[in-house]
């Protein structure tokens, strides 16, 4: 019983004994100082009528003094009970009118899902869900947030997402999933709950150590996902390729057909040069589908906009044209292998040093608290740790930062003493993702696309390629597109997504013309950033 409750409750105990005592004076004194017995429910009329200051009814006037100073009292009394009532019932009536709280229970709502907790990765998620029409519902046990998620539109129930009362509440049983993303301790609870109200809802767990991924699973998790340690490997990737031309980080579309992200090194051929001028697609074969600048992606790329350091290509090509493309991007005095830096050493980062060690790379580790794995102890927007760190003499960073304003300061502090460095940064916010790119970080990924997009993979049943990479890449049929070539449907200009592939009857059709007529049973391979693929969705699927 909350606080609110319990004043109601305490209020009408009070209302009740005050009356119930007045009756029974009052009948006593009409018998006894009146001469003028009379039923007991003619007295609780007239205690009721003079408490609510309605009246005093046909007993007045009384011509004892007792009587007289009885009847005063109960209109004093009632006043006091008016007045009493107002912090307790009238006042919070009108704050519920005006103001907007979360309830505790959702109605109507099938096939939805059930999010416990919000946070970055959960507004990844919702996106993806409102855009395929998708129901859900957050759970929040902080009754504030719960309201403040409550005004901004957001479904949301506040409870305990460790109570089967709350899941029952949140619909489970009519529910298509349950997220489980409180932390790596309630989550197993949170989970032995779910099964207790409905045991066959799908249930989702995060955790933030991947080695406790097994208590998820015994406590009935269907799938575990370790965002981080995913994030961390994904960043190595692209450190790796910093050194080595033909290692690429892509998504296979077909045996021999991937798309990948080449961020531009400084000293790189194609610095300062436009799409047309480098000649990418006659030298190498590989088609430059878009481009990252700054955080901003253009497909295809604007043909006045000139290459340069902060630049992602994003292209399409065989291996063998990758390869040549990976050279272009390349800085021929490349420092060699070893010289990577990783600040922070969390799970992230350690899934980055894990990752370089399996590759055969040697590396230099920032952290605040000393650690066998860590080589330099200290914070990373230190000038003078990072000095030690060797950060002038490395060819690239890697930011596994867990504080995105960290992240930021100690890439201008890193860009600073090294200008020529190869900056690749962890976001944990992807609305961070373009301030890390203008204070100087050559490639950013955001550890709450990573997430979304994992769990978007999972709820939706849908197949998302490229959970991460910066762009998304998805394989989807197109009804609403069925009968049309690709320059009818226009999907480029009405979405800003590119067709790189089409599956028809087994077979990959790789760079498909603009004449290309989708046929009923095709599924396309569509990249697009976030955003143009949840209107590509709402578009066409």
């Amino acid at each position: 019983m909350d606080r609110r409750t319990r004043l109601i409750v305490y209020y009408l105990a009070i209302v009740v004994s005050v009356l119930s005592g007045f009756v029974v004076l009052y009948n006593y004194g009409m018998a006894t100082w009146e001469g003028r017995p009379q039923p007991l429910y003619r007295s609780v009329e007239v205690v009721v009528q003079t408490v609510t200051t309605v009246g005093y009814g046909g007993d007045a006037p009384w011509t004892s003094p007792q009587m007289n100073y009885l009847v005063s009292l109960m209109a004093l009394s009632g006043l006091v009970l008016i007045f009493a009532a107002l912090p307790v019932l009238v006042v919070p009536l009108f704050e519920d009118a005006f103001t907007s709280s979360a309830p505790a229970s959702v109605r109507g709502l099938d096939n939805h899902v059930v999010l416990c907790n919000y946070g970055p990765r959960e507004e990844v998620l919702i996106d993806e869900l409102t855009a395929r029409g998708v129901q859900y519902v957050i759970i929040k046990q902080d009754r504030e947030a719960a309201d403040e998620l409550h005004a901004a539109g957001y479904t949301v129930m506040s409870g305990d997402p460790e109570s089967d009362a709350a899941l029952k509440r949140a619909r489970l049983e009519h529910a298509d999933a349950l997220i489980a993303n409180v932390d790596d301790e309630t989550n197993p609870s949170v989970l032995l709950s779910a099964r207790e109200v409905d045991s066959e809802v799908r249930t989702v767990s995060l955790t933030e150590d991947p080695t406790t991924a097994d208590y998820h699973r015994f406590a009935g998790a269907d799938h575990v996902l370790s965002p981080k340690r995913i994030l961390g490997e994904q960043l190595a990737g692209k450190a790796i390729g910093t050194f080595d031309p033909e290692a690429i980080e892509g998504v296979e579309i077909d045996e021999d057909f991937d798309i990948a992200e080449f961020p531009l090194q400084s000293g790189s051929e194609l610095i300062g040069q436009t799409i047309a001028e480098s000649g990418i697609f006659e030298r190498t074969g590989a088609a430059i589908i878009g481009v990252w600048v700054r955080g901003n992606f253009h497909s295809p790329p604007p043909p006045d906009v000139r290459f340069d350091a902060r630049s992602v290509l994003v292209a399409t090509g065989r291996e063998t044209e990758l390869d040549q493309l990976k050279e272009m991007t390349l800085f021929e005095g490349r420092h060699r292998r070893g010289d990577v830096v990783i600040a922070g050493m969390g799970v992230v980062g350690r899934s980055v040093t894990s990752s370089l060690t399996d590759a055969g790379f040697e590396y230099t580790t920032i952290d605040p608290e000393d650690h066998p794995t860590v080589d330099v102890v200290g914070d990373a927007t230190d000038r003078d740790v990072l000095r030690k760190a060797d950060i002038m003499d490395a060819g690239t960073v890697v930011l596994a930062l867990p504080d995105d304003t960290a992240a930021i300061f100690a890439t201008f502090a890193i860009r600073e003493l090294n200008p020529r460095i190869e900056i690749i940064a962890r976001a944990n916010e992807h609305e961070n993702v373009s301030k890390l790119y203008r204070a100087g970080a050559d490639y950013v990924l955001s550890l709450a696309a990573v997430s979304g997009r994992m769990l978007a993979s999972i709820v939706l049943d849908e197949e998302i390629l490229s959970p991460g990479t910066q762009l998304k890449l998805i394989r989807t049929t197109v009804t609403d597109a069925v009968g049309k070539s690709l320059a009818d449907a226009d999907i480029r200009n009405r979405t800003g997504c590119t067709v790189v592939a089409a599956e028809r009857e087994g077979r990959v059709i790789t760079n498909p013309a603009a004449s290309f007529v989708i046929e009923s049973g095709d599924e396309l391979i569509v990249a697009g950033i976030d955003e143009n693929i949840s209107r590509f969705q709402s578009t066409f699927v």
